[in-house]
């Protein structure tokens, strides 16, 4: 992780080893091999403004839907 945080400064990469954040989220199934795909727009006050749920392992939202849920 530390190696590609470097390689993305501007964005802030957490880990989640034990899917505690993953579990409350609803990425991450008991018995699977890892969470579903997910992407969430937080807030600076923690307050989920948006989210997209992935359907499998490569589906992953466009920058458009991302950069549209910014505004």
């Amino acid at each position: 992780m530390a190696s590609l945080q470097a390689k993305l400064p501007v964005m802030k990469l957490l880990t989640d080893p034990q899917y505690t954040v993953c579990d409350a989220w609803g990425v991450h199934f008991p018995g699977a091999e890892s969470p579903s795909t997910g992407t969430f727009v937080v807030d600076r006050d923690g307050n989920i403004q948006w989210r997209r749920l992935g359907d499998d392992k490569n589906d992953w939202p466009t920058y458009a839907e991302v950069v549209a849920a910014l505004h």
